[in-house]
């Protein structure tokens, strides 16, 4: 009986998440995953790299406070190997990714897509990315391919505040690379994300105007994650939650109503709500099998002046294990289960502001 419960609990939380101009889609598939036992998306770390050297970003610790984290592109060889072995997985999924950094500096991204849509010509990858590297010479050749989603970090509206929150950045390649797209191909298929902190928040209105003229009709807003103690500063969410940035939101919602855009926005109050990342089959570049790339390496959660850090967890590594038995595994899907319940998070999860509506999982969606 507990069972039942618990799976009607898992579909209500995910059902009631879904926003309405994606719910059939979305509806179908999570029937798909639920009734073949495959995952739908999977995530294989090509790119354990970046292009920036952001402070607020995890990687800018690999080597250092996550002694474990390796900077790695893969090689195409490399990649072959590793996409044989989830070629049974590749062949029900419906969407590949890259990384979760910046895919797009692999230089045999292109080779490695032809090679995918051999598998499964129906499977499509969303690329995110912070703009340095769209070219045209490679908005041309992105094209060319099933791209569902190409969705650019800017994270303000102005030169000043943008390029100090990430190094190395330029706020001017950024709007190149929105006009560009913006007369592409992939025109419908730009969305931006706005990591909002103390520094930047009051810009996000216009931003929303800004964006507009390059017809970006889909905004994503996520929190700052803090992974150590130096960025506590800046973040924006309390226990109490934030009156101040609530009503910026609000304000937000209005215009993004007024120019037809979507725009979803995290809490600024946590609230139990459970992991999305958890749901894509995520692959590191070595072949072990983690819930996410945050605990694929010993990461550090900082989260109310409170660190802690965990030894990676993984379910198994592909290059001996096979893929469907790990991601299948009763641990692997009691974990999964643990965020789709969203009654209390793994232990290792608990400092991590994804698993309370506060990043980037369980958003809220308004619509035009």
């Amino acid at each position: 009986m507990a069972a039942i419960v618990n799976r009607i609990r898992i579909y209500y939380n995910k059902l009631s998440g879904i926003p309405r101009k994606n719910f059939f889609k979305r509806l179908l598939s999570g029937v798909k995953k639920y009734y073949t036992g495959f995952p739908t998306a999977i995530v294989l770390q090509t790119v354990s790299a970046c292009n920036l050297q952001c402070k607020h970003c995890f990687i800018t610790n690999y080597g250092t406070e996550i002694s474990d984290g390796v900077t790695k592109i893969i090689l195409y060889d490399e990649f072959i190997k590793l996409a044989e072995r989830l070629n049974p997985l590749i062949k029900k999924a419906d969407t590949f990714i890259f990384s979760t950094f910046e895919a797009i500096i692999n230089k045999d991204l292109f080779r490695m897509m032809d090679y995918l849509l051999v598998i499964n010509p129906k499977i499509t990858f969303p690329f995110l990315s912070n703009a340095m590297q769209l070219t045209e010479e490679k908005i041309v050749l992105l094209e060319k391919y099933p791209i569902s989603e190409i969705n650019v970090s800017v994270d303000g509206s102005t030169k000043e505040i943008v390029e100090n929150f990430k190094t190395g950045v330029s706020f001017d390649k950024i709007m190149l690379a929105l006009e560009r797209l913006s007369t592409s191909k992939l025109a419908n298929r730009v969305a931006i994300t706005f990591v909002a902190h103390k520094k930047n928040i009051h810009q996000l209105p216009e931003l929303l105007m800004l964006v507009k003229k390059f017809n970006v009709r889909t905004i994503y807003v996520s929190n700052l994650l803090s992974f150590t103690k130096d960025n506590q500063d800046m973040v924006l969410y309390a226990k109490e939650g934030n009156p101040e940035v609530d009503k910026i939101f609000k304000e937000c919602v209005r215009i993004a109503r007024a120019n037809k855009q979507v725009i979803e926005l995290p809490l600024t109050k946590p609230r139990l709500k459970g992991c999305q990342a958890v749901e894509a089959f995520f692959v590191n570049y070595n072949g072990n099998v983690s819930p996410c790339d945050f605990l694929a390496v010993t990461t550090p959660f900082t989260l109310f002046g409170q660190t802690i850090k965990n030894p990676p967890v993984v379910y198994g590594n592909i290059l001996y294990d096979d893929p469907l038995e790990i991601y299948r595994s009763k641990s692997y899907a009691d974990f999964r289960n643990q965020h789709r319940l969203a009654k209390e998070l793994p232990a290792v999860c608990k400092n991590c502001i994804d698993g309370y509506g506060l990043m980037c999982s369980n958003r809220t969606v308004h619509t035009p």
